[in-house]
């Protein structure tokens, strides 16, 4: 059965203390602030509007350039500050929660002369999490015909690669990347990539990792010890037209309800052979195939159905037929991996969301090997929005899709080929992704 528990605190309905805010520019500097500690999170800010924002466990501040006019901003739908100032202070707000702020210019009759969006979240008070991309502060920032993107600097990264809808835009040093001259009425999906050593925060489990991953880089034919050791980074951000993001707060239109999450890991090959040379089991039979969301060949296979209506998150999982070969592809034997390791935990419900936990450890049933390991905690927020963020083992193939309420579309999240099933050994490096979306 699948737990449900109430969470403690819930994104809070009314704003709290306020300082005045105003106008709309950029070239600032991005800053997470954790109680009394500030830590960077982007060395500069290219957004025409927005000029600095600071990031709190329980507040966040907004500064943008301006004159001495009025300005509204909304939290959500709810108006929170009417004034002439350029900077707001909002309080008593939720650790670690997403929260969406709107800021209108206004003429001296009251009409909106310019307005941007921010998609932003507040800091938490300690980060213990395996994936570090789990708790990464991300802002995005929209106004019309451009998209600012800042994120938090990930340790021992020197440099990031954006991609506009698969196309390559730029690679950049800093934690900030803005795309002008956007078309309003045009969605799009920014990718961040980037790699890094295997991280030393606990020097001798890393220093040993490190050791065997290189080890194995130089003995594995279609590897590289730099490969073996590399750890990989992808952030996702999906961002819905322009135009509609800067609709009024009161005209949102979301669709909430039934959400089908599909994670499948699989093997591309048709025939694997045995790295153990000894063994009368010589060759395995793969999925050959490529990334498809309704193929019914794969290792494992785990769908999640989340409601964000009546809050709950459910899961369904099956494991593939692993059938081992002689050396003349005679065949021996077969067996399906127990679904044991897959498991749906910490099922978080409030009124506006739905948080779960994704475990995944299933290994070989017919010889002793690795296991193919992966973990993802995703949110589900009822105004449509979600955040998926997950880390996994380079081999075999991995693959997430999501249907989203009311369609039958099946939308990529993440796709990720195989580096050779070496990789699946717990020293190795391995592949951290998050994808998250500003759509509403």
């Amino acid at each position: 059965m699948n737990s449900q528990i109430q969470l403690k605190t819930s994104k809070p309905k009314v704003a709290g203390k306020f300082l005045p805010i105003a106008a709309l520019g950029i070239a600032g500097t991005l800053y997470a602030v954790n109680l009394n500690r500030r830590r960077e999170t982007a060395a500069s800010s290219h957004s025409r509007m927005l000029k600095n924002i600071e990031l709190g466990t329980k507040q966040i501040k907004l500064e943008w350039n301006g004159l001495n006019r009025p300005y509204r901003v909304f939290r959500d739908k709810e108006l929170i500050y009417e004034g002439l100032e350029p900077t707001l202070v909002d309080q008593n707000l939720v650790p670690g929660t997403l929260y969406t702020y709107c800021i209108e210019a206004l003429d001296v009759h009251g009409n909106v002369e310019d307005k941007m969006r921010i998609q932003t979240t507040t800091s938490v008070d300690f980060k213990e999490r395996e994936n570090i991309l789990e708790d990464l502060l991300i802002t995005t920032v929209v106004t019309h015909g451009q998209i600012s993107l800042e994120w938090e600097p990930i340790e021992g990264v020197s440099e990031y690669t954006v991609f506009r809808n698969g196309c390559k835009l730029d690679t950049v040093t800093s934690c900030a990347f803005t795309d002008k001259g956007i078309i309003d009425d045009d969605d799009y999906t920014y990718m961040i990539k980037a790699k890094r050593p295997l991280q030393r925060s606990d020097q001798l489990k890393w220093e040993l990792k490190s050791v065997i991953a290189n080890a194995v880089g130089a003995v594995k034919k279609d590897s590289s010890t730099k490969m073996a050791a590399d750890e990989e980074f992808t952030i996702t951000k999906k961002i819905g037209p322009i135009k509609q993001l800067l609709k009024s707060p009161q005209e949102g239109n979301h669709k909430s309800g039934n959400w089908q999450l599909r994670y499948t890991t699989f093997l591309k090959e048709e025939w694997l052979k045995n790295p153990n040379v000894a063994a009368e089991d010589q060759f395995f039979k793969g999925d050959h195939r490529t990334f498809d969301p309704e193929s019914s060949d794969f290792r494992t296979r785990s769908d999640v159905f989340i409601d964000t209506d009546n809050p709950s998150a459910l899961i369904s999982k099956a494991t593939g037929i692993t059938e081992a070969f002689t050396k003349d592809h005679e065949r021996l034997e077969s067996a399906s991996a127990s679904d044991e390791g897959i498991q749906l935990e910490k099922v978080l419900t409030d009124d506006d969301r739905v948080q779960f936990h994704l475990n995944h450890s299933v290994s070989n049933p017919l010889v002793v090997s690795p296991a193919i390991d992966y973990h993802v905690c995703g949110t589900f927020y009822k105004d449509n929005e979600f955040d998926l963020v997950g880390i996994h083992d380079q081999a075999p193939e991995h693959e997430i899709y999501l249907k989203e309420p009311g369609t039958d579309h099946w939308q990529v999240i993440h796709q990720a080929h195989s580096k050779g099933l070496e990789m699946m050994a717990d020293p190795m490096a391995n592949h951290y992704w998050r994808y998250s979306t500003f759509t509403n």
